[in-house]
């Protein structure tokens, strides 16, 4: 099903402004997600226009080898292996055509700083090393049809630094500071971010806003990231199930490993409640007893998505915002929308915010309501 954003967009000019370890052989891990209820995963180019605008401020993570630059044509090249191809499923699957190779997402959150899940790096044994990184915008399907097979060289970038970095779950326990790390114990699941900075100024490309204040059970949400390793999906109809207070919701979305690390978004609001941490079993394989993401999917009968009722399984986890808002200044895309007014009958501020050129001040688009109708009658 298509997100539906309340807020209407009247689109106007001029609206804006390192760990050493090495790579290990295999892929690196992701925690698991999945499906609850109908598969709510849109593509960019089916997306809301406001959504579309929040999209364009991700980013995917891939290891630096599996996007190598082609020095002929300036270009980062994908290797193009299918989501069927990748995972063994069977015919049929969302998106089983289109190409994977993402291994995490993030968030624009500064000019040269963006948000994701701490496990998706080192010291975490799941991770990658920050200079084996690379961080893609524009890892998308804007056509229909049309799948991205390279990217241009000034949409990727390099880590330069982990600022800060969290994990608590059943593996690990650990916070670090500047490449400084402290060790605790074990002690269940609680959050699970990382604020990486990058090798340079994002061009072209807004800072998101970030929640100050902890969401509530109920608030309707919405995921954006890099399901499986695929160009960006946009993920719906979401609500939050319940709140922690160990640092994290538990929400419906439906996501998938290769999300973790991409933003959550209040619909009513347009700003990131949290990142995604972890969640339930992604695929299941085999007849009879299924078997839950294999190692190696081939040694099973083709597998296809697992699906949940909208109510069941486990959640998916959901790192709280006010776990790293204090580590994250306040961006003009957060002004923006505190100013956003109360649904009413007056003039609507949205989040209709844009960079032309990369230069100039951030200014929210207006939206004036219609003036109301009368009943029209149709003849059958």
């Amino acid at each position: 099903m298509k997100l539906k954003v309340t807020a209407a967009v009247l689109l106007t000019a001029a609206l804006f402004q390192r760990a050493t370890a090495p790579v290990s052989a295999g892929p690196l891990n992701v925690i698991p997600c999945s499906i609850y209820g109908t598969d709510d995963r849109v593509d960019y180019y089916q997306a809301d226009k406001v959504m579309k605008k929040l999209a364009e401020s991700t980013a995917a993570l891939f290891k630096d080898s599996d996007i190598p630059l082609d020095e002929a044509s300036g270009q980062y090249k994908l290797k193009l292996l299918s989501l069927k191809d990748k995972y063994n499923l069977k015919p049929g699957q969302n998106f089983g055509a289109q190409p994977v190779g993402a291994f995490c997402s993030a968030a624009l959150i500064g000019d040269d700083t963006v948000l994701t899940s701490g496990h998706c790096f080192k010291p975490d044994q799941r991770g990658g090393p920050c200079e084996r990184v690379k961080f893609v915008f524009g890892y998308a399907v804007t056509k229909e049809g049309e799948t991205p097979s390279s990217f241009a060289a000034a949409d990727v970038y390099s880590c330069k630094a982990i600022k800060y970095q969290r994990v608590q779950d059943e593996t690990a326990n650990f916070a670090c500071m500047s490449g400084n790390c402290r060790e605790k114990a074990l002690a269940g699941l609680g959050p699970d971010f990382a604020i990486v900075q990058l090798d340079r100024k994002v061009k072209g490309r807004y800072p998101l806003a970030v929640s100050r204040k902890a969401i509530a059970a109920g608030a309707k949400v919405a995921a954006v990231g890099y399901p499986s390793g695929l160009p960006v999906k946009v993920a719906g109809n979401g609500k939050v199930r319940s709140v922690s207070n160990k640092g994290y919701f538990v929400t419906d979305l439906d996501t998938f490993g290769g999300n973790s690390g991409g933003p959550v978004f209040n619909t009513a609001t347009f700003k990131i409640e949290g990142v995604l941490s972890r969640g339930g079993v992604d695929y299941v394989y085999g007849a009879g007893t299924p078997v839950e993401d294999p190692k190696n999917p081939y040694l099973q009968v083709p597998g296809e998505a697992n699906v949940y009722p909208q109510e069941g399984g486990r959640g998916e986890d959901v790192t709280l915002a006010t776990e790293f808002e204090s580590l994250i200044p306040v961006t003009e895309m957060e002004k923006a929308l505190d100013n956003m007014q109360p649904a009413s009958k007056k003039p609507q501020v949205t989040p209709a915010i844009y960079y032309p050129d990369g230069g100039g001040k951030v200014q929210p688009a207006i939206y004036n309501p219609p003036p109301a109708s009368g009943p029209r009658v149709i003849s059958i």
